[in-house]
C-alpha cells in the first residue's frame, strides 16, 4: 500500500520534477570512451558494449526494447568501418488517447574515433535514457518514442535507417502521425565568457541577430515548423525557467549546418523535426577532440536542459497541453 502510494505521488509529479543529476552524471560515466566502429578493434569492442549497456539499462527500467538491425549502409568516400551487425534502439511510453500520434526524442550514441564524446554525444544519450527512465509508467496523451541511434558520426546512418525504414512506412501507410521529432544534439557545454559563441550564419537585420556568448540551448527548427518549435520552446521554458533558451526558427530550408545531426533525416520525409543543442563547434573547443571529456561539462545547465527537454516532450505529447494559444 505504501509502495503504491508513493508511486502514485511520484507519477503526479511533473516529469521534470524527477530528473535526476546523479544519474544523468552516471549514465555519461558509464559510457565507453571508445565507441566508433573503427579504426582499431578497441573502438569497435567499444560500441558493441555500449549497444548492450543501453540494452540492459532500458530493460532494467522495465521496458521492452525495441532493436533495428543496421544494414547495407554505405559510409562516407575515404571512411573505412569494420561491418558488424550495428543496431539502433528504442523504447515506447504508449499513448492513452491518441497512440498513432507519435513524438520521437533521439540521440545518437556513437563518437568519432579522436574524442571520447562526452558532450558529443554523450551528453544526448544520457539525456534519452533519463527521458525513458521519467515518462516509465505514465500516460500522455501521444505514444512518445525515445530513440538511440548509432553510426550518425559516419553519416546519420543510424536515424537515416529509422527514418526511411520504420517511420516512412507507418506515416505511408496512413498507420501513424509523427507530430514532431526532436534530436538531442550535444546538451553540456555552456560559456558566459563574450566571444565564446559564434554562428555559421551572419546577422539578418531585423530578422537574426547572432548571440556572442555561449549560455544558452539552442532549439533549431523550420519556420514552416513554427508551431512545433513555438509549442516545444514555451514548454521547456517552463520546465526550467532559469535556462537561457534561443529559438532559431525563420529558414525555410536548412542549412548545410543545419544538416548534420539526426533531424535530418525526418525532414527529409516530410516529419517536423527540431534539434536541440549547445551548437557544437560554434561553441566548444573540445569538438571531436581527447578534450571532450566529463570534466568538461556543465553538470548544472546540463540537468536543467534535460528538465527542460522532459517538460517541451511531455507537453508536446499531450493534446491540451501542446495546443497553441
Amino acid at each position: 500500500m505504501i509502495l503504491t502510494t508513493l508511486l502514485a505521488c511520484v507519477l503526479a509529479s511533473p516529469p521534470q520534477d524527477m530528473v535526476s543529476q546523479a544519474r544523468l552524471m552516471g549514465h555519461l560515466r558509464a559510457l565507453p570512451e571508445h565507441r566508433a566502429p573503427a579504426p582499431t578493434p578497441e573502438h569497435i569492442r567499444g560500441l558493441m558494449q555500449t549497444e548492450a549497456w543501453l540494452r540492459i539499462t532500458l530493460e532494467d527500467m522495465g521496458y521492452t526494447v525495441h532493436e533495428q538491425r543496421i544494414v547495407s549502409f554505405e559510409p562516407p568516400e575515404g571512411v573505412e568501418v569494420e561491418d558488424p551487425t550495428w543496431h539502433n534502439f528504442w523504447v515506447e511510453i504508449p499513448g492513452s488517447t491518441l497512440p498513432d500520434e507519435v513524438v520521437i526524442v533521439g540521440a545518437h550514441f556513437d563518437a568519432v574515433p579522436t574524442s571520447p564524446g562526452a558532450d558529443d554525444n554523450g551528453t544526448g544519450t544520457s539525456a534519452a535514457l533519463e527521458l525513458a527512465r521519467v515518462f516509465k509508467g505514465r500516460s500522455p496523451a501521444r505514444t512518445i518514442r525515445v530513440c538511440f541511434f548509432n553510426l550518425e558520426e559516419i553519416g546519420l546512418v543510424g536515424s537515416r535507417f529509422h527514418a526511411n525504414n520504420i517511420v516512412k512506412p507507418a506515416v505511408d501507410a496512413g498507420e501513424q502521425t509523427v507530430v514532431g521529432m526532436l534530436s538531442l544534439e550535444m546538451l553540456g557545454y555552456f560559456s558566459d565568457e563574450e566571444g565564446s559563441q559564434h554562428s555559421p550564419i551572419p546577422a539578418i537585420p531585423g530578422v537574426y541577430e547572432p548571440p556572442t556568448k555561449g549560455d544558452f540551448l539552442a532549439i533549431v527548427g523550420l519556420s514552416g515548423d513554427h508551431q512545433l518549435t513555438k509549442q516545444l520552446a514555451d514548454a521547456m521554458q517552463v520546465g526550467a525557467p532559469d535556462l537561457n533558451l534561443f529559438l532559431f526558427d525563420m529558414l525555410p530550408s536548412p542549412t548545410p549546418d543545419m544538416r548534420r545531426s539526426d533531424q535530418d533525416p525526418f525532414w527529409q520525409i516530410g516529419v517536423p523535426a527540431v534539434m536541440v543543442t549547445d551548437t557544437s563547434e560554434f561553441r566548444t573547443p573540445n569538438y571531436h577532440k581527447m578534450s571532450d571529456r566529463v570534466e568538461t561539462i556543465d553538470v548544472d545547465r546540463f540537468t536543467m536542459s534535460v528538465r527542460a527537454i522532459a517538460a517541451g516532450v511531455w507537453g508536446i505529447a499531450n493534446e491540451d497541453e501542446s495546443s497553441p494559444d
